[in-house]
Formats: C-alpha cells, sequence, structure tokens
C-alpha cells in the first residue's frame, strides 16, 4: 500500500511541471531596463517586453520592487494631446492574446518612484510583475547608461 501511494505522489510530482506549462495566461518578461540614475529622490522609468503565450487576454495589474530602491512603482501610459505628451497613471495594462506588448522610452511605462539609492550601470535588481491571470512573475532588472544603450 505504501509503495502505491509513494508512486502516486512521484507520479504528481512528475506531472506538475507540464501541466503549469499549459495553463492559460503564461506571461515571459525580456529585456528588462531601467536608466542609470544617480540623483536620490527622482524617478526612474523601466522598459521590458511582455509576452503572452495563453490563448486569452491578460492584464499587468501590479509591480513589486525591492523597496530599499524606490518607494514604489506605477505604471504610466503616455498620452500624445494638444499641449504635449504627457504621463498618467493607469491601473492595469492589457497583454493580448498571443501577443506581445513592449513597455519603451516615448510610450507606455513603469515608473520607479522616490529612488533611495544610486542606480549604477550594469547594476542589477529583481522585481515581481503581477499579472490578472498569469500570476507573478519575476524578472531582472539591468541599469543601462546612456553609453551603454
Amino acid at each position: 500500500m505504501r509503495w502505491m501511494a509513494a508512486g502516486l505522489c512521484a507520479a504528481a510530482v512528475v506531472a506538475t511541471p507540464a501541466a503549469a506549462a499549459d495553463t492559460p495566461g503564461s506571461a515571459e518578461l525580456s529585456k528588462a531596463w531601467t536608466p542609470a540614475v544617480t540623483q536620490l529622490r527622482s524617478n526612474s522609468p523601466l522598459y521590458m517586453t511582455i509576452t503572452n503565450h495563453s490563448d486569452a487576454p491578460d492584464s499587468l495589474i501590479r509591480i513589486r520592487c525591492p523597496t530599499n530602491l524606490a518607494d514604489f512603482v506605477e505604471k504610466h501610459a503616455t498620452d500624445r494631446g494638444e499641449g504635449g505628451t504627457a504621463m498618467r497613471e493607469v491601473k492595469s495594462f492589457a497583454v493580448p492574446a498571443g501577443g506581445t506588448m513592449t513597455l519603451s522610452p516615448g510610450g507606455n511605462h513603469l515608473m520607479l518612484l522616490n529612488i533611495k539609492e544610486a542606480l549604477r550601470d550594469g547594476q542589477t535588481f529583481a522585481c515581481s510583475i503581477v499579472f490578472q491571470k498569469a500570476g507573478t512573475v519575476p524578472v531582472e532588472v539591468r541599469v543601462v547608461s546612456d553609453e551603454t544603450r
């Protein structure tokens, strides 16, 4: 009886990764970067590419980065209106089913607010991006200076 229970447990463990790979809402994060910043208490944009491998659309709803690095992170949309270009905070970013969304300079982006320590070229730090369906996905962010871009 014990051997049968052990076999069933082993089968469940082996089956788990395959089931997780087929779960709707799979998100992949790549090319995450932020500019180098030396002035404390300033803000810095954070950019990346988001790929949704699911057949259903998803939404980026929250960002968690180290609190020793910045007070918090907002999602910003860039509007080009009559008075020029402006940023505004948004609740979420829609990521199309089977598609890619790029957070980039001059467009939608994340914003590290109230930087607490200098961000130096080559430095990396980890953040977690929370999606409505895909859940929490970790990402490594690289700090890049103007000279290395």
